[in-house]
């Protein structure tokens, strides 16, 4: 067995290199989301209390979880820039609270692994533990503090754990506050000058509690920064680096506000169907155009420093249109970034539009007070076509198209209009996914008239133009039609893969085209820690395999391994967290013995999760985590990286959020195209852009039906995948591999959707990459085997003999024929063949 892995302990002058990197990207992502003036904050004494403080969460649990060396949390953070914590004794109770009750819990979880059955609708990976809120705050805690140095200055991290397999609770063991929380805030506030909340967690909160407690100074919604997420945030509240983040979800007031909010995942009951019938009005698009008020619009985030956005000129040249803005910083003091957002509202005829989307963005560079400096936004009106069902086309529909230049989506002014004279069709599509019955979707009262709140003046309806604003032509001549062809393309072969795919019988391509499962034992060459390999039983025939590695967050892979005098390689430690309370036969089963080989170690960085990542608004700096990822994975010998994950956050209850982006699919989109651009510069490492499609919720995620139309698809839950897959730049075809999801579309799993794996990906879109399944999405009673290889899949994931035997027998059955095994062999024999450059061969 071979491997990469060394045993090597010392921390390498790339981990130096990457936890700079993650403690710059975590700087860039934490929102400020209210601030009286108290923040920037020199070092003093500092009443530190709440769940996230000395043990912060710096990732969600389950594939996004990333084996680093170690953490930094809020408190060592705080300590390392010179704070005097003066709550020592609260703290270290809570970490032993805390310790107690996970053990309870893991202990539940782990006993799961016994029973395993896929055809549970309990995963042994789903988990409602939540951090608890710890023991009430006392006066006896205060005056202890306040005698430490004259402390006037407190700090509260509220915590929430989510993960993959379970969505979060609406009451206080998710989405809300304890009330033990609420009771402490208030005599936090009370009895200390200064007080600053700080919300660690994967996603929006319930902060009503908030709104009735007096002298909360400040407000951060830190998410999970990873490694370097104390250090980061220190930086940020000492004014080292200026807060420049931006939310990527809309922050509703209240729950009940959201168009699917009581009949989403669990809280719609025990049936499986989910019927996404708000349509495109998701996130802001549904705050804007019904005039709804959310807490936190999307595209908002304060800073130290106080900038001005100046539109300079717009151009249209064909279809491309650029505004040039100047952003300055007026700020007498504070340096900082910022986040240059451009909307457009489209005018509506025979398809009714949201009231504006997003266009274009641009993260400015730092500026210093008085800098000054000039960006383009540039969009393409192409994009900003919507689909029509009856015509299966998408159309640019005649009338005046309004550009409003802003930082958030409800701070933004019209600066443009764009005049298009008659509807023109951009592609003509074939249509996928037909609804098994009717779908009633939301709608306005009245056209998109824009966020109308109470005792404000209603942004402008994309019918008002300012006297004032540049106006520019559109020719409908310059917009081109594009015709899909829907024949099945053929892959592109090296010369070497043509030859060997030749050599191979159909029991061999029957191999390839099923991976070997989590727990193989036997690979040729081994990435601990890899969540699956392709087979290495061809590796006589010129075939070597490649490991398959969880990577949200950053590179999973195993942190200590053990090579036995057997030449095998077992793991010492487990890959999850509530695994440490496997029973000792089991820890027996998949553990090795330290004392009987050579230890080896493979040390990853655990960078800010998804949503944290794209709140910097900055693709460059995501082409950099890229590039550290494509770094890592090179070193330890990895082909497919599972990730980005990037479904579109459609409700803030969806356990996984954490994982994923944004509600908008242009950022979505944008940000996963700079992180494939990033890992794919290295030869041979690929991303694999997942779910695809419409895994908006965790629980009953095996068995959930997304019921939707058809423009719903295409204009918000598969633009992401698009841009990701056409526009990575580095690759001929961008993302290099497609994860199929769990749930069905429509009636039909995701894995055995013609429609999607092959007329839109490959069909529509061009890709040529590998499309594999989930890991354990075609088991027993789920999507079909045989179907998921004719639909379009290439591998088969995890695999093992299960799932090989599975699908010969739909191979004799008729289910999938020889040539449909041959294809999707062909594309995976060229990317094992281009990804092997990194085996220690």
């Amino acid at each position: 067995m071979k491997t990469n892995a060394t045993p090597g302990i010392e921390v390498s002058p790339r981990e130096r290199a990457h936890r700079r990197l993650a403690r710059k990207a975590a700087r860039e992502s934490i929102v400020l989301l209210e601030n009286d003036g108290l923040l920037p904050l020199a070092p003093c004494p500092l009443a530190l209390f709440g769940g996230g403080s000395a043990t912060t969460i710096k990732g969600g649990t389950g594939s996004g979880e990333v084996n680093e060396r170690y953490s930094v949390t809020i408190e060592q953070g705080l300590k390392e820039a010179g704070f005097t914590v003066t709550t020592e004794s609260w703290l270290r109770e809570y970490e032993v609270l805390l310790s107690s009750q996970k053990a309870v819990a893991h202990t539940a979880m782990a006993r799961r692994l016994w029973d395993f059955n896929p055809l549970s609708r309990v995963n042994i990976m789903a988990s409602s533990f939540q951090y608890p809120p710890g023991r009430r705050i006392t006066r006896g805690d205060i005056e202890k503090s306040k005698s430490s140095g004259g402390c006037d200055t407190a700090l509260y991290v509220v915590a929430r754990q989510a993960g993959e397999s379970s969505d979060r609770s609406l009451d206080e063991h998710g989405y809300s506050l304890f009330q033990t929380e609420v009771d402490n805030l208030k005599i936090v506030a009370e009895a200390y000058e200064n007080t600053l909340v700080v919300i660690n967690a994967g996603g929006p909160m319930d902060l009503s509690p908030l709104e009735s407690i007096n002298g909360i100074n400040a407000l951060l919604f830190f998410c999970q920064q990873g490694m370097e997420g104390g250090n980061a945030l220190a930086d940020l509240i000492t004014g080292l680096t200026t807060p420049s983040g931006c939310l990527g979800f809309s922050w509703p007031r209240k729950y009940q506000d959201l168009p699917n909010a009581l009949e989403y995942s669990y809280l719609g009951g025990t049936d499986n169907d989910e019927e996404y019938r708000e349509g495109l009005y998701v996130g802001y698009r549904f705050f804007d155009s019904f005039g709804v008020r959310p807490r936190y619009e999307f595209g908002y985030g304060k800073s130290y420093a106080d900038f001005l956005i100046e539109p300079l000129n717009t151009t249209v040249q064909g279809t491309k249109v650029a505004l040039a803005a100047r952003v300055t910083n007026r700020s007498a003091v504070s340096s900082g970034k910022k986040c240059v957002q451009l909307y457009v509202s489209a005018p509506a005829g025979k398809l009714k539009r949201e009231y504006q989307s997003l266009a274009a963005f641009v993260k400015s560079a730092t500026l210093e007070p008085g800098q000054s400096q000039e960006i383009e936004l540039v969009f393409d009106m192409v994009d900003l076509a919507g689909y029509d069902e009856q015509s299966s086309s998408f159309i640019l529909q005649q009338g005046v198209y309004l550009l409003r230049l802003g930082e958030s989506s409800r701070q933004t002014e019209v600066v443009a209009a764009l005049e298009l004279k008659e509807t023109v069709t951009t592609e003509i599509c074939t249509p996928i996914c037909p609804l098994e019955r009717e779908l009633v979707e939301i709608e306005p009262e009245k056209e998109a008239a824009g966020p109308a709140d109470a005792g404000e003046t209603p942004l402008s309806t994309p019918r008002e133009m300012p006297a004032s604003i540049p106006r520019l032509i559109l020719e409908p001549a310059s917009i081109q039609t594009t015709t899909h062809d829907y024949r099945v393309p053929q892959p592109r072969l090296s010369a070497q893969a043509q030859a060997l795919l030749e050599t191979l019988e159909l029991g061999d391509m029957l191999k390839l085209v099923v991976a070997t499962g989590v727990l193989d034992a036997n690979p040729h060459f081994c990435v601990p820690g890899a969540a699956a390999y392709t087979t290495s039983e061809l590796v006589d025939k010129g075939i070597p395999n490649v490991a398959l590695c969880d990577g949200p967050a950053g590179v999973r892979v195993q942190r200590t391994s053990v090579l036995l005098k057997n030449g095998k390689i077992k793991p010492v430690e487990t890959m999850f967290e509530f695994m440490e309370h496997m029973s000792w036969l089991l820890k027996k089963l998949l553990l090795g013995n330290p004392r009987k080989g050579t230890l080896l170690y493979q040390f990853a960085t655990a960078f800010p999760v998804g949503t944290a990542l794209a709140q910097t608004w900055n693709t460059e700096l995501m082409e950099q985590v890229g590039k550290a990822m494509g770094t890592e994975m090179s070193e330890f010998g990895a082909t497919f990286l599972l990730a980005p994950g990037m479904n579109i956050q459609r409700n803030p209850l969806c356990g996984r959020n954490y994982e994923y982006y944004s509600e908008d699919p242009l950022l979505t989109g944008k940000m996963a195209a700079a992180l494939t651009r990033g890992v794919q510069s290295f030869k041979g490492c690929y991303v694999t852009v997942k779910h695809f499609a419409c895994n908006n919720q965790e629980a009953n995620r095996n068995f959930s039906n997304s019921i939707l139309s058809e423009r719903t698809l295409r204009e918000i839950y598969l633009r992401g995948f698009r841009i990701a897959i056409e526009e990575a730049g580095t690759t001929e075809a961008g993302a290099k591999a497609v994860m199929t999801s769990y749930n069905k579309v429509n009636g039909v799993y995701a894995p055995n959707s013609y429609d999607l794996c092959t007329k839109v990906l490959r069909c529509e879109w061009g890709f040529e990459g590998v499309v594999m399944t989930d890991w354990l999405a075609t088991g027993k009673g789920l999507a079909s085997n045989g179907w998921a290889i004719k639909a379009g899949n290439d591998l088969i994931c995890p695999g093992g003999s299960w799932y090989y035997k599975a699908l010969k027998k739909d191979l004799a059955g008729g289910g999938v024929c020889a040539e449909d095994i041959r294809l999707s062999c062909a594309r995976v024999l060229e990317a094992v063949l281009q990804g092997r450059t990194k085996k220690a061969d």
